[in-house]
């Protein structure tokens, strides 16, 4: 059989061609984190005195989705679709370290906050499927995972592990900024979650890139499939910038069911912070910006509040040893890295 490109052709030799996915190998063992050592049972209290009752029930809402995300990016994405899709033993290697991250820390991290949002049922786990709109989010979210163009994979799981994420983490990581401290335990559960995500966006970028690199190089993409493979992923930009719209739309419409405000956030705010979050992921791709603007303030907040790492802190305090060596520099857009093929 042929492959159109080298990062599509299975491979017995363990002679590594990505030296890239070996890093990325390598980096999500030195920052492991377990669930279970966060003390996110502590913030209970806050949930229960601190947050108005608009901000829980956005909580429970965006919890409602959490664990579906990470089921399918552990399960099926970065434990199935991904290897099978670029089959070189160093990006199977980096595939399965992601897949064990998203299976054994942040899954079990959002199941731990469900347990004490009282949420954690049977129910609540498949509620999604009976709404309408989330339903119909996650459908397509799956089906362009599943795309049989291996371009159009890497580039969805770019979306949504570095935009559909980005959304929900936004919002969460605005209870502990701005002067608010409230869910800390759980807040820094996010900080590290949404380093980790990124560098998942940033290794699917990478499979992209080499990808359709090597597929041109090889005389198997064409500029014709090079516009067909663009408009495939604006539109599936477009959509899930869409789906989150409806997403954000949903968390505000709590304030008039329930006569509170979300005081940490606005809604105009979120909405920029994901606008942000669909140019930076387009770039990465090597796309134009959907949106013609400025950074919004919550992106000038959220890297510089998380570059600290606070969960290091929290780490220490709870007598455990942690390799944490993440650098601020990690979490900016480095062209020349998502096209290296070394």
């Amino acid at each position: 059989m042929n492959y159109p490109s080298q990062i599509e052709t299975p491979s017995e030799s363990h002679v590594y061609r990505y030296d890239y996915a070996k890093e990325v190998a390598i980096q999500q063992g030195k920052t492991f984190w377990f669930a279970e050592e966060l003390g996110v049972q502590h913030d209970e209290d806050d949930l229960r005195t601190e947050l108005t009752q608009a901000e829980l029930e956005a909580c429970v809402y965006l919890q409602s989705i959490l664990n579906k995300y990470e089921d399918h990016l552990g399960d099926d994405v970065w434990g199935d679709v991904i290897p099978k899709r670029f089959p070189r033993r160093e990006i199977v290697r980096a595939c399965r370290a992601i897949s064990y991250v998203e299976s054994n820390s942040h899954a079990p991290f959002y199941k731990i906050f469900n347990e004490i949002l009282h949420r954690a049922t049977d129910d609540f786990y498949s509620s999604w499927r009976y709404d309408g709109h989330l339903y119909k989010h996650i459908r397509y979210v799956d089906q362009c995972s599943k795309h049989p163009d291996s371009l159009v994979v890497a580039a969805a799981t770019c979306l949504l592990e570095g935009v559909n994420l980005f959304t929900v983490f936004g919002f969460f990581k605005s209870f502990n900024t701005r002067g608010f401290n409230m869910i800390s335990h759980f807040v820094s559960g996010i900080d590290g979650s949404s380093k980790e995500e990124f560098e998942h966006a940033k290794f699917s970028a990478y499979l992209f890139n080499n990808c359709r690199k090597e597929r041109t190089d090889l005389g198997n993409h064409s500029e014709e499939q090079e516009e067909g493979l663009k408009a495939i992923v604006l539109r599936m930009a477009s959509d899930l910038y869409e789906h989150d719209i409806e997403i954000v739309r949903r968390i505000y419409a709590f304030e008039e069911s329930t006569g509170t405000k979300i005081r940490t956030i606005t809604q105009d705010e979120l909405v920029s912070w994901l606008q942000d979050r669909i140019n930076l992921v387009l770039g990465m791709l090597g796309y134009p910006p959907m949106f013609e603007k400025e950074k919004g303030v919550i992106s000038k907040e959220f890297y510089a509040n998380i570059s600290s790492f606070k969960m290091s802190d929290f780490f220490a305090n709870t007598q455990l040893q942690y390799v944490r060596d993440w650098a601020i520099e990690r979490l900016t857009f480095n062209p020349e890295a998502l096209h290296a093929n070394t």
